[in-house]
């Protein structure tokens, strides 16, 4: 009887746990192929929000390309507009932040986010989505 009780129990509380989310909030988004500097690219460009009643350091957020049959074939990372320097190879941002050079998403605030997906680099894919993977509390 218990062993029984326990799955259920899964599939009644597993959707109020995944409703929690982030602190942030994809509030809207866009993908369309571009071209420039001699490369071909799918740029996704979005709008985001801060939920919470504190700031937030930062916003990362993951969009993953998908397939006809629902499989992520390509991820990329990228952050809020006044974080992107925190995806810059070549630039310590995580530095920047700890002595508060990046700008913090304040409560309610809303910002941009863009990211992108080399033509050349990535697979054929059909959609994609556009998820929040981290949104840390301001220190």
């Amino acid at each position: 009887m218990h062993v029984r009780l326990v799955p259920l129990l899964l599939v009644l509380l597993g959707p109020v746990a995944c409703q929690r989310g982030s602190d942030a909030e994809v509030l809207e988004h866009h993908g369309k192929w571009e071209s420039g500097y001699g490369a071909k690219f799918y740029n996704v460009v979005g709008r985001l929000k801060n939920d919470t009643a504190h700031p937030l350091a930062y916003v990362k957020l993951r969009i993953d390309a998908i397939d006809k049959a629902g499989t992520v074939v390509a991820s990329t990372e990228t952050f809020n507009e006044s974080a992107e320097v925190l995806g810059v190879p070549d630039v310590d941002g995580w530095a920047l932040l700890a002595q508060g050079k990046i700008k913090q998403l304040p409560p309610g605030g809303e910002e941009r986010f863009r990211g992108s997906f080399l033509d050349e680099e990535t697979p054929p894919f059909e959609s994609y989505r556009v998820t929040v993977a981290e949104a840390p509390a301001a220190k």
